[in-house]
């Protein structure tokens, strides 16, 4: 019992824990780099935006000032009502502007310059409400005065926002240069910072896999040994208590146990030959088996690479529609071949395309042929071949002789607790007792040979599906009389 305990034991350092460990030291030198970077980013991003802030806000003011005096001549011009609203809208824009303009303390010619502007606007911005009142008034002298009044201080502001603009622009330039270099310099840091990182994250990296590696490397070895019946390799030592030390301890504990069996095996060898004659002749068998269905399949096979060579040697004289033509023949045969295999219901849909080209190139392309599908019930596994052979007995028995336009329509649709599948057409329809007699449990239909038929009729079809969904009503069949076409909707049950 003690013994067993012991082998029991739990490591005292997984590799789960360094890997987690390791992990973390990787991804927390990841984040404090990016870390890192990102607030260099950030600052340098933020000097960029304040750099040209002030000169942003001076061509907005200049044209703003323009507006102001545009719309207020044109409102005494023509006293429109257009005119007074955009006159306002202005003024109150451009004194959002003069918000951000220095108003304070001094300390330089710029700063007078911008105080020096606020105080000039603000008295602009007067004597244009005034000239307004003037005019509304009729006070033609006076407005006329006042009007001049602006023009002069319309004037000298422009010059000033013009100068000041020019100013902040020349010093702004400078700074913007200062801060690409800036920018320059933190990217090369942070290309050094991230070589560090990947240089030190490498060299965890190496050393803690090294450290895992190595008993590994021991044990695979000794394995190797034993596998090629080198039973005396001595046992390996245990160099860490952890999942490959346990791992370890139990090579070891099998070596020894391998030893034991020896003897046993030996005494065991007759009657494991014994067994041996009879898996041979078991397998002799089944490749008998094997040949004689490989030898069934030789035909099939034969058309499906016959096709593949036809083409190929289409497609390599540029004969596209031939190529295309052949290539969908030998798909069609090929999904054909095994009936006995479950499919999606995509595959089915896939196959009725394949079909419906081969047909409509026989037809001329007479056949106009229309699918609406639910994209979400379209994998649904059915059983193969269960749609083709409905599409072609509606080419067959309702479109082929019928001498107007002829259609093929497939719908799929969730209809109560069912996938619907509905192949309808427009052809010359079906009686009541040919509907009958495909429902019956005759299988006279079935075993009659057709040279133009799949080989799978609609009571096959009918038969595989009952049994693969164990439920009778599979398939419903519906024609509103002659010349008026036939629905043939399959019934799939829906399971979420």
């Amino acid at each position: 019992m003690r013994k067993n305990k012991e082998k029991h034991v739990k490591p005292a350092m997984t590799i789960q824990f360094r890997m987690t460990a390791m992990s973390l030291v990787v991804m927390l030198i990841l984040l404090l780099v990016n870390m890192y970077i990102y607030t260099n980013i950030s600052n340098v991003i933020s000097d960029v935006n304040k750099v040209y802030e002030k000169n942003f806000t001076l061509n907005m003011m200049q044209d703003n000032l323009k507006n102001i005096q545009s719309s207020m001549t044109e409102y005494l011009q023509t006293k429109s009502t257009d005119g007074a609203e955009n006159y306002y809208r202005y003024v109150q824009e451009y004194q959002n502007n003069l918000s951000e303009l220095n108003t304070g303390i001094v300390n330089d010619n710029r700063q007078l310059t911008e105080k020096n502007i606020y105080n000039i606007s603000a008295e602009y911005l007067k004597l244009t409400d005034k000239c307004l009142e003037y005019k509304r008034g009729r006070d033609v002298e006076r407005y006329s005065v006042t009007y001049d009044e602006t023009q002069k201080l319309y004037g000298y502001l422009a010059d000033c926002i013009e100068s000041l603009n020019n100013d902040l622009f020349r010093i702004n330039s400078s700074n913007y240069q200062e801060i690409l270099a800036l920018l320059k310099y933190t990217q090369n840091l942070s290309m050094g910072l991230l070589l560090i990182a990947t240089i030190a994250m490498t060299a965890i990296i190496a050393y803690v896999t090294r450290r895992m590696t190595k008993p590994l490397t021991r044990l695979a070895m000794a394995a190797g040994d034993v596998a090629a019946g080198k039973f005396d390799t001595p046992p390996i030592e245990v160099a860490a208590e952890d999942e490959i030390g346990v791992v370890t301890n139990a090579f070891n504990t099998m070596l020894s146990s391998i030893r034991e069996y020896i003897d046993r095996i030996k005494e065991n060898m007759e009657h494991e030959r014994a067994l041996k004659e009879k898996e041979l002749l078991m397998e002799t068998h089944l490749k008998e088996a094997q040949l004689n269905y490989l030898q069934s399949q030789i035909s099939p096979h034969f058309l499906f690479n016959t096709l593949n060579a036809g083409a190929q040697l289409a497609m390599l004289e540029s004969a596209d529609r031939t190529y295309e033509y052949i290539q969908n023949v030998a798909d069609f045969y090929r999904y054909k071949v095994d009936t006995s295999k479950m499919v999606t219901l995509e595959e089915e849909l896939s196959i009725v395309d394949n079909y419906m080209y081969i047909i409509n190139v026989r037809f001329s392309g007479d056949i106009n042929y229309h699918k609406e599908v639910d994209e979400s019930l379209t994998s649904v596994l059915v059983p193969s071949m269960i749609l083709q052979p409905i599409v072609e007995n509606a080419v067959r028995y309702g479109v082929r002789d019928i001498d107007w336009e002829k259609h093929i329509d497939i719908s799929v649709y969730l209809d109560d607790d069912n996938i619907c599948i509905s192949v309808r057409d427009n052809g010359i329809g079906i009686d009541k007792e040919t509907i009958d007699k495909i429902f019956s449990d005759s299988e006279e239909e079935t075993s009659k040979p057709d040279t133009e038929s799949t080989g799978v009729g609609l009571k096959n079809v009918i038969s595989r599906m009952r049994i693969f969904f164990e439920t009778q009503d599979v398939m419903i069949i519906t024609s509103e009389g002659k010349n008026m076409g036939t629905e043939v909707a399959l019934l799939i049950p829906y399971v979420q």
